[in-house]
């Protein structure tokens, strides 16, 4: 059931899709094996250092689940959601621009399907 809805993500009409995706902490995991780091990464942050791994699991539990700027706030110990809100519209842009970024995020999103249908 949850690898024939999964690929319509959130949707408004499917009220199923949330419970459907994959949790933010499956999302995390994806990442740090893609990334080969650890969970910890995605806590550090400083001004004007790009954390590309964080950055895209930020991105992926919005699009994917839906979950508002508050709640990924705090999954990812950000104090303010207009710091989540601009690491969505940063990842956005980048996606937009940058190829081998887009494949990377297609990719991890490839194997969180591929993980949700075998649930």
């Amino acid at each position: 059931m949850k690898g024939r809805f999964f690929h319509k993500k959130r949707h408004d009409e499917i009220p199923e899709s949330r419970r459907l995706a994959p949790d933010a902490e499956k999302i995390k995991r994806a990442i740090c094996n893609a990334y080969g780091i650890d969970e910890s990464a995605f806590l550090s942050s400083r001004r004007g250092i790009l954390n590309e791994p964080r950055n895209v699991a930020i991105f992926l539990v919005r699009c994917l689940r839906g979950e508002k700027l508050e709640e990924i706030g705090r999954q990812f110990g950000i104090a303010k959601y207009s710091s989540v809100s601009s690491a969505i519209e940063k990842m956005k842009r980048e996606i937009s621009v940058d190829r081998n970024l887009r494949f990377r995020v297609k990719n991890i999103e490839k194997t969180l399907r591929n993980s949700q249908q075998q649930t």
